[in-house]
């Protein structure tokens, strides 16, 4: 359940970030730093470059995400391990 969470708040952060922080509109005859000469920012809006930046950006988010799961499932894991330990003694949990 974690890591679904943290795949939705994890994208909806990364979308907000680029719609607050993205760059900013050019008029239809200006170029955006960065582009290729003689091309407008509309003709590089749909350029492998910006699908690449995209992809790569994604990709962050789900290794972060895919950290946060793993992370999550050790420590329950741990968790699971020392209640069976304590049972297998005949300690029960209200006795902690």
């Amino acid at each position: 359940m974690r890591f679904i969470i943290g795949l939705v708040l994890g994208s909806a952060l990364g979308f907000a970030a680029y719609i607050l922080l993205g760059p900013q509109r050019l008029s239809d005859g200006a170029t955006a730093p960065g582009t290729i000469p003689g091309t407008t920012a509309r003709d590089n809006h749909d350029s492998p470059v910006a699908l690449r930046r995209a992809m790569d950006a994604l990709r962050t988010q789900v290794q972060e995400a895919w950290a946060e799961a793993a992370e999550a499932a050790e420590e329950a894991d741990r968790e699971i391990r020392s209640r069976y330990r304590r049972m297998a003694r005949g300690i029960s949990p209200e006795e902690e």
